[in-house]
């Protein structure tokens, strides 16, 4: 006997089931158990958030300094070409020192004018002095004193300007220190700097300032001042050219970056 194939097993015609109507209007609603997860989701990642801002404001940080030593870096090998040498630095041969923090380099890469002046006419210097961009005054014999030079080899008069090489500063990567804290010797010195807590004109900078706190400052009439190292003389790290280099303190711990392999 043939079995239809729209009878089932117990002969009966299939029906074909619908779904049950949803209810117009009805919304699934959040418990309370998946409120409390999506909030202690958000608490993590809003911890994660606050834990890793101060890493990530860090490595900008040391980003923006490893740009700047590339920059530097990229500037004195332009003067080495320009004038044959590399900037001078504060070499004392008498006493076989030199002082890697008070350098000449700022002067240099940013170039001074050679000017004379009637006021000054028979004193020592001969009536010449050496002026930078915003004015500041150094006497040959002050220069010879501080940075153990005669002059600057990146000078020109004032109607050779054109002739210096020029190096662009901004605010933040200079500063003026003092040789001593007395008022006979009171007189400003610019010197390159990656960071400082303030100095005389009140400027700030948000760089790598020296703890105020730290026993040894590597200008300690300047506490917080930060300067670039620079030697030309007889570097160790770099034989017949250059060492530079700044030191920053992170958390108690130094750190050296420098134009050498570390």
């Amino acid at each position: 006997m043939k079995v239809s194939s729209q009878l089932n097993v117990a002969g009966n015609t299939p029906r074909t089931l619908s779904p049950l109507p949803r209810e117009a209007g009805c919304r699934h609603a959040f418990t309370l158990l998946e409120l409390l997860t999506v909030m202690a989701i958000i608490g993590v990642l809003a911890g994660l958030v606050v834990g890793l801002a101060p890493l990530a404001a860090g490595r900008m940080r040391e980003a923006r300094l490893r740009s700047e030593l590339a920059s530097l870096v990229t500037s004195i090998e332009n003067y080495k070409a320009r004038f044959g040498v590399y900037p001078p630095d504060n070499y004392d041969s008498a006493a076989g020192t030199n002082d890697t923090a008070l350098t000449p380099l700022y002067y240099e890469l940013s170039g001074v004018i050679v000017s004379k002046s009637p006021t000054i006419k028979g004193t020592e210097d001969g009536g010449f002095f050496l002026t930078v961009d915003d004015g500041q005054r150094l006497e040959p014999a002050w220069v010879e004193s501080t940075f153990r030079r005669e002059g600057f080899v990146n000078g020109a008069t004032q109607e050779q300007r054109r002739r210096l090489f020029r190096h662009s500063f901004k605010v933040g990567q200079h500063a003026q220190i003092y040789r001593t804290t007395t008022a006979a010797d009171y007189k400003p010195i610019e010197i390159l700097t990656v960071g400082f807590a303030g100095d005389a004109t009140g400027r700030r900078n948000d760089g790598f300032a020296w703890p105020l706190n730290d026993p040894v400052q590597p200008v300690p009439t300047n506490p917080g001042l930060n300067p670039w190292h620079y030697v030309s003389s007889n570097p160790t790290n770099n034989p017949g050219t250059f060492d530079l280099w700044a030191e920053i303190k992170v958390k108690g711990k130094s750190r050296i970056f420098g134009n050498w392999k570390q």
